[in-house]
């Protein structure tokens, strides 16, 4: 019997094409969207689910928002607490290039204790957890590091040698990394290579926070203890400077919600009600669609009865029919998500989603279950409906709507178009904050700025230094130049790296100020505005034992004036004078506020250690031989990376990469919500002129226009169209007012933006009226009164 209800079934799609492929492609790439949202929404609800001992591990953090800490504290915690049953540091110091036969590769290197492995669920491939990092000797890889180095063998007991001639074993090869770890290591080393460093050990103490420290528990243990116990230990064991510091104990489990790169409750909230409207969105248009179709089969239904079928045999018959399409759709949804995979990751940040999670049980089982209740949903509604009509009007073809089914098929047309509404003013509003963002004014030049990165990783330091500084000097000579700086970090680039200063006078005030270290040249340029005071200048010596602020920083510490003033850093006894304060220019993207900020003078302009960038301030026009004269220069300088050069305003405009790519999102899912709904109104109007087709032959005899016929058709619908953008307009601007408040620097949302959205939306529903409307229309009327 099924066989015969998927033979008929199959039959009556292929008959019906158009509504069987506008059906097939509208539920095939709604559900593509819907893949990949579920996906995103799994990987952040079950990150780091995967660690075995994720409920007794923890994250040491420093004053509730820090997750950083002093480097002793866990040594002193695995050998005096005895809830503590292990625990492991996590430091990334640097990111050296590693060399096998003719193979070298550049890989951050995260230096651990020996517990690691046993604190963190990492499996090895090859090796033992037990001796994994057993000495200083020791290196684990992580699976795609190894394949770069030694292809498919087992690269166990074979050495490796970094730049700077260290040499280390393979002890261990750790299996394939989940995409939904937090910490995703590369290259494991033991901590002590670090302490035994002379360049680290002084910043190893009890006041510098630098290290990720993370605890395993006992079971059942006494957190509000061990937080009572870490107050004795910064009491007694803590900097002079750092006794205020407050530690406290950070389930793991909630690490990647609080420290993640991702905002936690956009992903999970923002993504799941996108979902969710695109599901209902899908569900709305097959409804719609099958209910059009249906009525079509009205005659068809009476014979069945007449000849015997009961109203089970009609319900199991359209059931199958729509069962057929979901499954197609559902096929070929799942073979799009998996070819356009690559495509929508490039536009995540800090998110990946692999072609095998589209395989896991869980997912399947939840494909599988929005199958089944888009089947039940969509062949029950329009199935139930025609096969309650009494028999004498089946017959006949007579539908006669009850008001309370009309009323639930407009509100399907309205919920809809509120919907795609949404979508549509949300999109807009995202483009232009966006725009906002990097057009607004930054209070620095970065439009005629080019920077150079200088963490290359010369072969030749010695001879790296002197030709940079050569080429330093030519670019001050040249005409096309007006400044030259080197630094350590450029507007956009600027690295979390913050301390506590006090103010030297009587009101000894403290302030946290992010803190990084430039020349003179600096400040010229980048065109940034001396507000009081002067900038730093090569000639004085004593401007090494000076500091610049921001205007932000003069009035958190509630001065007026600089004149006399002058700061040390908490903890320490050397005094900074304040010679020059800055206009507040924006430092990192227009999202967040202008926080405090101190400049440190390393001397003149030339390469110094640790400054990574080289800024050249061009004049309009002149690029070419500036860019000319830098690849000649750096071509004389072997290094193991790329010479590569951007532009101010490249380097700053990255920080908005994350959000452009949410928005290449939200722009497609727009398209296609808009796509949907206009195929359901599409599927409607067909409807309407196939159950109107004598009255609209007769109005053609009688002298009705085309204008008039088009009208007839398409003014309900677009009434409907209309009152959705009525109530989606406020709903918009709710949505995207609080969407808007996690930016300092954010628009106001125009009343035109939301206008638009409408009107664009109402254009696009009356074009697809008007595309059926007018084919019916035009029909020849001697056809239509024919028609019984």
């Amino acid at each position: 019997m099924f066989r015969n209800y998927l033979k008929i079934a199959w039959r009556n799609l292929w008959r019906r094409k158009l509504f069987t492929v506008i059906n097939v492609l509208g539920l095939a790439v709604g559900l593509t969207c819907v893949a990949f949202l579920v996906l995103c929404v799994q990987q952040m609800v079950v990150k780091d689910k995967f660690h075995k001992n994720l409920p007794n591990l923890y994250l040491l953090q420093t004053d509730s928002d820090n997750e950083k800490n002093v480097f002793p504290l866990l040594e002193v915690m695995l050998k005096d607490f005895p809830q503590v049953v292990n625990g492991s540091r996590v430091n990334h110091w640097d990111a050296p290039w590693i060399s096998y036969n003719d193979k070298t590769i550049s890989e951050e290197i995260s230096y651990v204790d020996t517990g690691f492995l046993n604190v963190f669920t990492y499996p090895l491939k090859y090796g033992n957890t037990a001796t994994a990092l057993k000495d200083k000797s020791s290196i684990v890889l992580s699976a795609p590091v190894a394949e770069k180095l030694f292809g498919s063998q087992n690269p166990l007991g074979k050495v490796v040698t970094f730049a700077d001639k260290r040499r280390f074993i393979v002890s261990a090869v750790m299996q394939p990394i989940p995409a939904n770890a937090s910490i995703q290591p590369k290259v494991l080393l033991w901590n002590k290579n670090l302490t035994d460093n002379k360049d680290f050990s002084p910043m190893a103490d009890w006041y510098n926070c630098f290290t990720s420290s993370y605890v395993l528990l006992r079971p059942g243990a006494d957190v509000a203890a061990i937080e009572k116990q870490l107050k004795k230990i910064v009491a007694t064991r803590f900097a002079e400077g750092a006794k205020d510091r407050v530690m406290h104990l950070l389930p793991y489990r909630e690490y990647a919600k609080k420290y993640g790169a991702l905002n936690f409750d956009f992903y999970v909230y923002g993504l799941t009600c996108i979902a969710v409207f695109i599901l209902l969105l899908v569900a709305i248009n097959l409804v719609n669609l099958n209910m059009a179709v249906s009525f079509t089969r009205v005659q068809e239904v009476a014979v069945r009865k007449v000849l015997g079928s009961g109203r089970r045999a009609i319900l199991m018959q359209f059931f199958t029919e729509v069962g057929l399409m979901v499954c197609i759709a559902l096929l070929l949804a799942w073979s799009m998500a998996f070819i356009m995979l690559p495509v929508l990751n490039e536009q995540l940040n800090g998110l990946q989603i692999t072609a095998a999670m589209l395989y896991q049980p869980s997912f399947i089982g939840i494909w599988l279950l929005t199958g089944a209740l888009l089947t039940l949903v969509a062949g029950g509604y329009p199935a139930a409906y025609i096969s309650a009509l009494k028999l004498a009007n089946a017959v006949k073809g007579r539908l006669q709507a009850a008001p309370q089914k009309a009323y639930l098929r407009q509100g399907l047309i309205i919920a809809q178009f509120v919907i795609a509404v949404v979508f549509i003013a949300g999109s807009l509003i995202m483009q232009q904050q966006v725009r906002y963002m990097k057009q607004g004014d930054v209070r620095f030049n970065k439009e005629q700025v080019l920077t150079v990165k200088l963490d290359l990783d010369f072969m030749d330091t010695a001879q790296a230094r002197s030709g940079i500084n050569h080429l330093i000097t030519q670019l001050q000579q040249q005409a096309a130049v007006s400044n030259v700086s080197t630094s350590q970090c450029v507007p956009g680039q600027f690295w979390e790296n913050y301390n506590t200063f006090v103010a030297d006078d009587n009101s000894s005030k403290e302030l946290g100020m992010r803190q990084t270290g430039i020349d003179n040249g600096f400040v010229p340029t980048y065109g940034i505005r001396i507000l009081q005071g002067r900038n730093f200048s090569a000639d004085m010596a004593l401007d090494k034992e000076a500091v610049l602020i921001n205007e932000t920083a003069m009035k958190n510490l509630g001065w007026i004036s600089i004149e006399g003033k002058s700061i040390h850093a908490k903890g320490g006894k050397e005094s900074l004078r304040v010679i020059g304060v800055t206009d507040d220019y924006h430092y990192r993207s227009l999202a967040g506020s202008i926080e405090p900020l101190i400049h440190f003078f390393a001397g003149k302009t030339a390469m110094q250690p640790s400054y990574n960038y080289l800024s050249i301030s061009i004049k309009p026009q002149q690029a070419a031989p500036v860019i000319a004269l830098l690849k000649k220069a750096f071509s004389q300088m072997p290094a193991y990376r790329e010479f590569t050069y951007s532009f101010a305003d490249e380097v700053f405009n990255k920080q908005y990469k994350t959000i452009e790519g949410i928005l290449t999102l939200i722009r497609f899912f727009t398209i296609v919500s808009v796509l949907i709904a206009c195929a359901g109104i599409f599927a409607l109007v067909a409807l309407a002129a196939q159950q109107r087709t004598r009255e609209i032959g007769i109005r053609k005899v009688l002298g009705a226009s085309i204008v008039s016929l088009v009208s007839l058709l398409s003014k309900d619908l677009l009434k409907l169209v209309g009152i959705a953008i009525l109530i989606a307009a406020p709903l918009a601007w709710w949505a995207m007012q609080r969407w808007l408040q996690d930016f300092a620097y954010r628009i106001t949302i125009s009343w035109w933006l939301l206008v638009g959205a409408g009107m664009a939306t109402l254009a696009i529903a009356l074009l697809t009226v008007s595309v059926q409307a007018i084919k019916a229309a035009l029909m020849n009327p001697v056809k239509a009164l024919k028609t019984e």
